[in-house]
């Protein structure tokens, strides 16, 4: 046997082949996105130290701005920019994490499959990570973040939702596509493969740990510690309800901005009645089902938990007239334009639904009642003004 053979067989050759990991986390919008990316920018360092390469185009770790969000004739489109591979073209570890709920919103195939070529060109494989939350929970909680802005179609929020009065959204097609979660996964899952998409539920129970960020972590199953972050997005009933309404009366946002401190002192939860929560989830049940036995299994055979019993049987997610009585005062003395204008326009916004609700008898009259306490609260009457030297005269005391 030659030498040189058994020299070769006595050497020990390893070969590594690197093989670079994608962990793509699209969302949902309201499942604890931002508590996720904030904890992950500000441990990024822990993250690097376990082998995981934390990507985003924004500073608290969101990098959803790879999507455009615009809105032309009353439909809402979503296209894929450059950032995206600018973004992942930048990247060097081996096992990158990326987080951008907008994702989300594609649900065009070649939009979700220009996301999977950009990928592709930097990574060997892709984790889709995904988390779902009820339609009705997720939809009030979107709507919420709507009203924490000053000016319409600003936010995605806004432009996706609208600002009608209410905890839902008025339905419309933007909503049926948006809110149909198993089509839309179904693309993903086609494009990506199945085997690469992860679902989880995002509710406290069915997390790992409880939430989001140690559920996150599992998934990665590298052993990474990180601290929970809570980040707090909460609107009260007043700030929902008055924002909403002025952004659909057209108010301008210098007043908006004007009006928002006398909204924040109000942290009164807004809920929907349990029969509007119900009926607008029920519009997916359909999806639902077919999310149930691909996706999702639930023993409700619709994916999610069916108890609304959470939602009282009569909401508070519109304005009274009692709500006005005390918000007109504050409104007046904010310093924006023509506020007895404002005070006018809600006021007569608030008599015509009155006309076109089906109110009880006693519904009916407790709105009444109010209405004229509101308006007495605002009653004023000019008394004549006399003329300084008209007090120097004498006065008549007989009317010849």
């Amino acid at each position: 046997m030659r030498p040189e053979i058994d020299i070769l067989r006595s050497i020990k050759i390893t070969v590594h082949i690197r093989m670079r990991i994608l962990y793509l986390h699209i969302g949902f919008h309201k499942t604890g996105s931002s508590s996720l990316q904030l904890a992950m920018k500000e441990q990024v360092q822990a993250l690097d130290q376990a082998g995981f390469g934390f990507l985003s185009l924004g500073k608290k770790g969101n990098s959803s701005g790879c999507i455009d969000v615009c809105k032309e004739k009353g439909r809402v489109h979503f296209q894929v920019n450059s950032r995206l591979d600018e973004l992942l073209a930048a990247s060097r570890s081996e096992q990158v994490i990326v987080s951008a709920e907008h994702l989300s919103y594609l649900y065009q195939r070649d939009r979700i499959e220009l996301v999977q070529r950009v990928c592709s060109k930097y990574f060997d494989k892709i984790v889709v990570i995904v988390y779902l939350r009820r339609q009705d929970l997720q939809a009030i909680s979107f709507k919420k973040q709507g009203a924490r802005g000053a000016a319409s179609n600003r936010s995605s929020s806004s432009k996706l939702l609208g600002h009608d009065e209410g905890a839902f959204p008025s339905f419309s097609k933007d909503i049926e596509i948006y809110y149909d979660y198993f089509t839309k996964l179904k693309l993903w899952a086609d494009v990506f493969g199945a085997d690469s998409l992860k679902v989880r539920l995002f509710s406290r129970e069915a997390l790992h740990g409880g939430d989001i960020v140690s559920d996150f972590l599992a998934l990665l199953g590298g052993g990474v510690e990180l601290s929970a972050r809570r980040v707090n997005e909460g609107v009260g009933r007043k700030e929902f309800l008055l924002t909403h309404k002025l952004l659909e009366l057209g108010v301008a946002e210098s007043d908006l901005i004007k009006l928002k401190p006398m909204m924040l002192e109000d942290d009164t939860q807004l809920l929907p009645s349990r029969g509007d929560a119900k009926q607008f989830f029920m519009r997916f049940k359909n999806s639902n089902h077919l999310l149930n036995n691909t996706f999702l299994s639930n023993d409700s055979g619709l994916a999610f938990d069916t108890d609304f019993s959470g939602y009282p049987e009569q909401g508070n997610d519109w304005i009274t007239v009692r709500d006005l009585s005390e918000w007109i005062p504050e409104i007046l003395s904010a310093g924006i334009q023509r506020p007895e204008g404002l005070r006018d326009a809600l006021l007569a916004d608030k008599l015509q639904q009155m006309v076109r609700k089906k109110f009880s008898g006693e519904v009916l009259t407790q709105e009444l009642e109010d209405l004229a306490n509101c308006l007495s609260a605002s009653a004023y009457i000019a008394k004549d003004q006399q003329p300084w030297y008209r007090a120097l005269k004498k006065k008549k005391t007989s009317g010849r």
